[in-house]
């Protein structure tokens, strides 16, 4: 097995990892661009061209794009996050060639055709009410908004109704001309294929690509917290609970934070999971992850809970908080990077996630991480470590976001914490 990594001469990253004992590939294609970097009139366009590149180039009709992949029997998608637009695919060794040639064709030949906009604005449609009728979505989609009010990293990435019904065939090509260039682009590949054969084809199907001298800066964030209710009618209500976390740029705090989203809700064995639904039953779900940013961090707690049980829910949470801010045993840690160590070794035996891993190492830090360097990381976290990032953590100013019914008696004090 072995990881390389090239910069073509228009600018383009490419990075493999060679796993000569799998018999397939996987393709993912990273571009630097995602709903935080969308200007107020751009808001929902990441996501909205994401859609569109799947309906249609300049030599196939959407419709044989996906029987292009059908016929090879891979398989292919893509998704928008706040910092990221990433398509990908998952073919046999030998169907490599011809899938790239696919990728390459929808990210640069896309026609945007107006029949396809207004389609595939009512398919975005649809996925907003969805998120609207799945509380455990919105109340997510209200925490954001209020972590980071007023902010492109807080808005939602799915967009404003209002603003995508305005987006026309030049919206979109004037995006991909700000964002999708070389430099912002990273291909990685991962299975039983050379580098040098990856770079080959890379080179002959993405000429079009253009190089950017300059690209546009993002707005940095800043964490405000606060609390927000969403009243609708449902069987339970829903609740996110987080803090300012760090952003992945500090590497080391940043899987400190993993480890103490493991040991206070990332597993059965879990504090909260443990106490809030085994012990108390509070909860059906319940538990706890970090998400990490370039300049920031969100540590959230998540839990669906019966109206009545609201507050006795949010001050048994608040109990553990303050309990995981004192003390950490050795054997949580112990049971935490064990849990962490598996999951990352049995990761590393699937191309999809080595794919994704080695082109997100090269767009977020610049280099790679091997997995013994990451494993060394994490094993020589001790303790301390945890309850100083966990009191760091929790000492911020608290976001709270609750979809559904609440009692009428309902005093929650955030002061608290």
């Amino acid at each position: 097995m072995s990881f390389q990594n090239s910069k073509l001469p228009n600018g383009i990253n490419v990075v493999t990892f060679n796993m000569p004992y799998v018999s397939s590939v996987s393709i993912n294609i990273i571009v630097k661009v995602g709903s935080r970097y969308e200007s107020k009139r751009e808001s929902g366009i990441s996501h909205f061209l994401e859609h569109m590149a799947f309906k249609g180039t300049k030599t196939r009709s959407a419709e044989e794009i996906a029987k292009e992949f059908d016929v090879i029997g891979g398989y292919f998608n893509a998704y928008t996050s706040r910092e990221h637009t990433v398509y990908y695919s998952k073919v046999l060794s030998e169907n490599f060639d011809k899938a790239l040639e696919i990728l390459a064709d929808i990210l640069q030949n896309s026609l945007f055709m107006q029949a396809d906009i207004d389609k595939e604005l009512s398919v975005i449609m649809q996925e907003m009410a969805s998120v609207n009728d799945n509380p455990d979505e919105l109340v997510y989609e209200k925490f954001y908004s209020l972590a980071f009010e007023g902010q492109p990293i807080g808005k939602s990435i799915l967009g404003d109704a209002k603003n995508l019904a305005k987006f026309q065939k030049e919206d979109f090509l004037n995006f991909l001309g700000k964002y999708y260039t070389a430099e912002n682009i990273y291909i990685s590949v991962a299975g039983n294929i050379s580098h040098d054969k990856v770079i080959n084809l890379v080179e002959k199907y993405f000429l079009l690509v253009k190089s950017s001298l300059s690209l546009p800066q993002v707005v940095p964030a800043k964490y405000r917290g606060g609390f927000i209710h969403t009243k609708k009618v449902l069987e339970q209500t829903s609740i996110a609970l987080g803090f300012e976390s760090v952003p992945y740029s500090n590497i080391t705090e940043f899987y400190y934070t993993q480890i103490l989203s493991v040991i206070f809700g990332g597993s059965l064995s879990s504090r909260l999971f443990q106490r809030i639904r085994e012990t108390l039953g509070l909860a059906y779900s319940v538990g706890s992850f970090n998400s990490s940013y370039y300049d920031s961090g969100i540590f959230s707690i998540y839990a669906g809970s019966d109206h009545q049980n609201v507050e006795k829910l949010l001050t048994n949470l608040i109990i553990e908080i303050n309990k995981i801010r004192e003390h950490i045993t050795e054997e949580e840690l112990q049971r935490a990077k064990s849990q962490i160590k598996t999951s990352i070794l049995m990761a590393e035996e699937r191309p999809e996630y080595k794919s994704e891993e080695i082109g997100k190492n090269l767009a977020l830090f610049g280099k790679y991480f091997a997995t013994d360097e990451v494993l060394d990381v994490i094993m020589n976290i001790n303790t301390r470590n945890l309850t100083e990032c966990a009191e760091k953590i929790f000492a911020s100013k608290p976001t709270l976001s609750i979809v559904g019914k609440i009692p009428k008696s309902f005093n929650f004090n955030l002061q608290k914490l």
